[in-house]
């Protein structure tokens, strides 16, 4: 659980629902705007529970449909002629959608292909065989993980539900929130603790929490209220937001619809009236910026959604764009998605030495292969080890990284208990013997495969660590290098 995120107030607990206070302002924010809500994740983890207690608190007539038993008749009844025989009208049953006023779908990802097409506007438009749904302001929905089409592709992904498709693009682009629900490794002791002591409480409704109702009115009240105060505090630094989240999205090949990016813009204030009328001390518009992308893309109900370390990225990248929107040099930079890409550009665009050493310790922490890493070092150290005058962090991260490569010294290694170090130490030593007479930048490719004996290649290939150092020296201008 993300601390930044947890509300102040409580939410969902006033539903004794535990484990939920990073989503409340996610739920405040589809209540207060009658927004449709994607839920997904794990059987077992209150997903159902959650939206019960909801429409009860909510007063609301609520109808509870199995959309993997759901027919079409059960959601408008049996058509008949009427008197005259010039029209049809419904034979309706009291579970049929017609006066309901909160709707949720379970299982949706479990429904037959036909029927989500006829769902379509009743969760976008509130319509039903073109009739509009005058009382319905909720429209909600549950599903399991979609299951990738290799269901072995990794044996550590937890439950697989084979039954559990891939909604329609379209439908789930009819969700403007779309969101992840925590599972048992998510939740605190902390709440851990309270949902087992749920056990020797009284239930829901009986007692235990008298005053949820009409307090969950009062927020969504409230929310709806101060909604109007966002749009006109921030609604011009929402519209750069998206329009370069867009862009940034795109390149990071999620792409979004026009109707997403304007769900987008329409999440982030909704969610940051949420939190302010749930009293987050600090309520800073990228916070509710990054929460609307971490909850409201349609990626994420796919077999393989983005991680939410990849959403992260993506706002903050976004983020910083558009603090920098007025400097022309630097919207180009940011805009590059790769953040060694961004070196070169800012180089080439005459960044000064400390904006330079910025991106070069970025792109260093931001490379995950040590490897890589070193060899990135060693180019960069090269590039501008005379044409710039970076900072002391910067040098210090370079030498740190590229020292053993560019000074090699004389070490020991055992090989005798590791058959593996054996067997690449024998490659390696039968590449470097056919090299021993060439000097300049061969001389140093043999000098970073020798510097990465033994560690480095027992988690990484040498040859293919070699190939990429050799592109990233001549991506950095590196032709030769004196012997």
């Amino acid at each position: 659980m993300i601390e930044e995120y947890v509300s102040p107030k409580p939410f969902s607990a006033l539903l004794d629902i535990e484990g939920w206070s990073q989503l409340d302002p996610i739920l405040l924010a589809a209540l207060a705007t009658d927004a449709p809500l994607l839920l997904i994740g794990p059987h077992g983890t209150g997903k159902t529970l959650l939206v019960e207690r909801l429409a009860k608190a909510m007063n609301n007539d609520f109808r509870h449909y199995n959309a993997s038993l759901l027919n079409y008749d059960d959601l408008v009844g049996v058509p008949m002629p009427d008197e005259t025989g010039q029209s049809l009208r419904f034979i309706t049953t009291p579970g049929a959608i017609w006066n309901a006023e909160f709707v949720f779908f379970d299982e949706i990802s479990r429904c037959r292909p036909d029927l989500q097409n006829k769902l379509f506007p009743i969760i976008h438009e509130r319509r039903v065989v073109g009739i509009q749904l005058e009382n319905l302001r909720f429209r909600w929905a549950a599903m399991n993980p979609p299951s990738p089409d290799d269901a072995s592709f990794d044996p550590n992904v937890g439950d697989l539900y084979l039954g559990s498709e891939p909604l329609d693009p379209a439908l789930t682009d009819r969700f403007p929130f779309i969101v992840t629900v925590p599972n048992w490794g998510d939740l605190t002791e902390h709440d851990r603790r309270q949902i087992l002591k749920q056990n020797l409480l009284p239930a829901y409704g009986n007692g235990t929490q008298a005053t949820a109702p009409g307090t969950i009115q009062e927020l969504v009240t409230a929310c709806q209220q101060q909604i109007q105060q966002v749009k006109e505090d921030f609604g011009d630094w929402i519209t750069e937001y998206i329009l370069v989240a867009m862009d940034v999205l795109e390149k990071a090949s999620l792409r979004q619809s026009p109707r997403r990016a304007r769900m987008l813009a329409h999440n982030i204030i909704a969610i940051h009236a949420a939190r302010q009328i749930l009293g987050h001390s600090d309520v800073a518009i990228e916070t509710s910026a990054e929460l609307a992308l971490l909850n409201g893309l349609p990626q994420i109900a796919t077999e393989v959604p983005p991680p939410p370390s990849k959403i992260i990225a993506i706002h903050r990248q976004t983020h910083e764009i558009v603090v920098k929107l007025d400097d022309e040099d630097w919207r180009t930079v940011l805009r590059e998605p790769d953040a060694v890409q961004r070196v070169i550009i800012a180089d080439d665009l005459g960044f000064n030495d400390e904006d330079l050493s910025q991106l070069i310790t970025q792109a260093l922490s931001d490379t995950k292969s040590e490897a890589r890493r070193a060899g990135l070092a060693t180019a960069m150290f090269l590039a501008f080890q005379h044409q710039r005058t970076l900072t002391p962090a910067a040098w210090e991260a370079l030498i740190a990284l590229a020292g053993d490569v560019l000074t090699p010294g004389v070490k020991t290694s055992s090989v005798s208990g590791h058959a593996s170090d054996r067997k690449t130490w024998e490659a390696i030593q039968k590449w470097v013997i056919r090299r021993r007479r060439q000097k300049g930048l061969a001389r140093l490719e043999s000098n970073y495969v020798l510097a990465g004996y033994p560690k480095r290649w027992r988690q990484e290939n040498w040859q293919e660590a070699r190939q990429k150092f050799i592109t990233d020296l001549r991506l950095f201008g590196i032709r030769e290098v004196q012997a």
